[in-house]
């Protein structure tokens, strides 16, 4: 234990908003919008073991589309940009792409 880091405590907020776009070019198909943080330090940063960046703030921008293929298969591709990873400003924006296939039985 560290006695340099024990006894404080840590305050965090978060949120998430999204739109979704039921039926959009296809009759069960959904396009999704989504604005994510996932955590931003209020206070108690010097409590963290693994810090808690420098002070930025991670934001994620989420775009995906479920788009049925039959009634028990569908393709959902999306793309993620994270900014500031990690909470420090100077960390360079993420982009991420993904496809998945979605089987319900």
């Amino acid at each position: 234990m560290n006695p340099l880091r024990s006894g404080g405590d840590i305050r965090v907020q978060s949120f998430q908003v999204g739109l979704g776009f039921p039926d959009l070019g296809k009759k069960g198909a959904l396009g999704v919008l989504s604005l994510v943080m996932p955590h931003d330090f209020l206070a108690g940063r010097r409590f963290l073991l693994s810090g808690g960046g420098d002070g930025g703030t991670q934001y994620d921008l989420e775009a995906s589309y479920y788009y049925p293929i039959t009634d028990n298969i569908a393709i959902v591709p999306a793309a993620y940009a994270i900014f500031n990873v990690n909470n420090f400003d100077e960390n360079p924006t993420v982009f991420v792409g993904s496809v998945r296939a979605q089987f319900a039985f």
